[in-house]
């Protein structure tokens, strides 16, 4: 095998590796469930800057068990305002899709396979709590940002909800008193 052969082997490796992940991802958009989950951005401390946002995404944790309490000061979002709060109950789940609503299932400790933490303050109604860790949303440089979000306006996220790991973001929408807005970020 010549070099350059060699060189065309590697590359159609990489390639297929490149095209199978675009493949899985649209699968999973196409056959997987899909829901809006309302969701808060925020600056990320990431060297990953430009025209990413970061987001993290509320759940249902109505009808979850109870957890055990943890202690601290915890930020949440409250009418576009972040406020600290003490005292918060933590379980471990595996995202997933119930009534219309990110509504994640509770799985014990010794489960294999990749979980988040969903977390709800003691002064959060149940149907706000947040999945720990963020999802990255992509804004072409082309498309005109809707941020910083104006007073009353509340940032949605479709999000595909895969048979494992976390969600994936899809789309954009902004909620505010003159209706729904799916944002054109294309």
């Amino acid at each position: 095998m010549t070099t350059q052969q060699k060189g065309l082997a590697v590359l159609a490796i990489q390639v297929a590796l490149v095209l199978s992940i675009g493949v899985k991802y649209a699968w999973e958009r196409h056959h997987c469930p899909m829901v809006w989950a309302k969701a808060n951005q925020f600056d990320p401390s990431q060297p990953l800057r430009g025209r990413y946002l970061a987001i993290s995404l509320q759940a249902s944790a109505c009808g979850l068990p109870a957890s055990q309490e943890i202690e601290g000061s915890f930020p949440v979002q409250r009418r576009g305002r972040i406020v600290q709060t003490f005292g918060a109950q933590q379980w471990r789940v595996v995202p997933a899709v119930r009534n219309g609503q990110l509504a994640p299932r509770v799985v014990d400790e010794t489960r294999p396979g990749p979980t988040q933490q969903l977390i709800l303050s003691n002064e959060t109604p149940c149907d706000e709590a947040v999945l720990a860790g963020t999802s990255d949303f992509f804004i072409p440089e082309h498309a005109k940002s809707p941020f910083p979000l104006q007073k009353g306006q509340e940032l949605w996220a479709l999000v595909t909800v895969p048979p494992s790991g976390p969600v994936r973001p899809v789309k954009l929408a902004v909620s505010d008193s003159s209706g729904w807005h799916v944002l054109n970020l294309d």
